[in-house]
């Protein structure tokens, strides 16, 4: 079954690939500093909290004594009221049958355990050595302040995070600073080659057709057509790399015939289609686009290089144009889903041992982005490839 993948992509030059991989490091750097005061913070609320308990449970020792000291002065002045006065505790005083004999707590105690919590309120309870007015037992609770240890937790981690936020997006900015600067390198050295090219691909390309018209034995003019190739490709590169590099021209925008443009693209791949055996079928209605035809045409010719340069000898291409979209179909190579995940790619081609510079997708997504276009691919490995444009109405002329 063939899968299908469309795309509206983001199409500056090396920017958005190291935007995008910058901002990869610092979500993993996020996520993972994230993660690490997670667990600090679980390991931090645990600790103060058992140091909470500890210090709540001297304090519940300390005041039993004075309960208990309380109780023995009752007994002594022959006084049968008990009086349970504190604001800080709750408590309850039980017989040696765990029957109530004042109580301030609301829920049934558990006798299993001498200190335990139940939703947030710490028990203690504690067998009286002497049984003063017949109290055995006495349990006092508390309800933990757990609050406070978050705020506490708050105000020392929360500060700590930041800083490291801080730390980690300047340490990312100054990691890629490397990379940076080769790709502009690597532009720069692109935007200079690009001066020098246009002259001798001209020459080229011009004594190769007086010489193949010329010509008359076979396999010189094999050989020429050859030469012709060579060149038309180096032309197709040098357009793609002005496109990219130097776009101070303003393209003008105006109705297009999008089938002409097509048949025009179309004629400048004839020596290769012929070299490589393709039959070339078109189905071209008259279409017109506001559009304008530089660009327009640097997205055709690109997706018919595709077309033509991993087809098959002896394959197939289909071309189809209607109001709504242009097709272009296929018998070729194909394409498995690990390499439809990077064909936008900068760079990246399908075979290192085909032409080009693996720009030819990103010109074609930088087109559709100017121009509001959705870009389809459907593509089986060995089994061909159909990329659909498919444009807005509203520019229909």
């Amino acid at each position: 079954m063939k899968s299908k993948q469309s795309a509206l992509w983001d199409t500056a030059l090396h920017e958005p690939f190291l935007k995008a991989t910058l901002r990869q490091f610092q979500l993993l750097y996020l996520g993972s500093m994230g993660l690490l005061f997670l667990v600090l913070a679980f390991f931090v609320y645990t600790i103060e909290k058992e140091q909470l308990i500890a210090k709540e449970m001297r304090s519940m020792n300390t005041y039993l004594s004075l309960l208990e000291n309380q109780l023995k002065e009752h007994q002594l002045h022959y006084s049968k009221e008990i009086r349970i006065d504190t604001k800080e505790y709750a408590i309850a005083l039980y017989d040696i049958d765990r029957i109530p004999i004042a109580t301030q707590l609301k829920e049934k105690p558990d006798w299993t355990n001498t200190v335990w919590i139940n939703e947030g309120i710490l028990y203690s309870r504690h067998t009286l050595s002497a049984y003063f007015l017949g109290v055995a037992n006495v349990i006092i609770a508390k309800k933990i302040d757990s609050v406070t240890i978050i705020q506490h937790l708050a105000a020392l981690l929360i500060p700590l995070f930041f800083i490291m936020v801080i730390v980690g997006w300047i340490l990312s900015r100054i990691a890629f600073k490397p990379a940076q600067k080769a790709f502009d390198t690597i532009d720069t050295f692109i935007q200079h080659a690009t001066h020098d090219l246009n002259t001798p691909i001209a020459a080229i390309l011009s004594n190769s057709r007086i010489l193949e018209e010329k010509m008359t034995d076979p396999t010189l003019l094999r050989l020429t057509q050859r030469i012709i190739i060579g060149a038309k490709t180096l032309n197709a590169l040098y357009d793609d790399l002005v496109y990219l590099n130097f776009q101070t021209k303003t393209h003008v925008v105006k109705p297009e015939p999008i089938d002409q443009l097509i048949q025009e693209q179309l004629s400048l791949f004839d020596t290769l289609c012929e070299y490589k055996k393709l039959t070339v079928t078109t189905r071209l209605s008259a279409v017109m686009l506001r559009v304008s035809s530089d660009e327009f045409q640097r997205l055709i010719n690109n997706l018919l290089s595709n077309a033509v340069k991993y087809n098959k000898s002896n394959g197939w291409i289909t071309l189809t144009l209607t109001d709504e979209y242009l097709s272009i179909k296929d018998g070729g190579i194909g394409l498995s889903e690990e390499e439809k995940s990077k064909i936008f790619e900068r760079y990246w081609r399908v075979g290192s041992f085909e032409t080009g510079l693996g720009i030819g997708m990103e010109i074609v997504v930088r087109v559709c982005k100017v121009y509001g276009l959705t870009l389809t691919i459907d593509s089986e490995k060995n089994q061909g490839s159909e990329i659909i444009v498919r444009w807005p109405k509203s520019l229909l002329v």
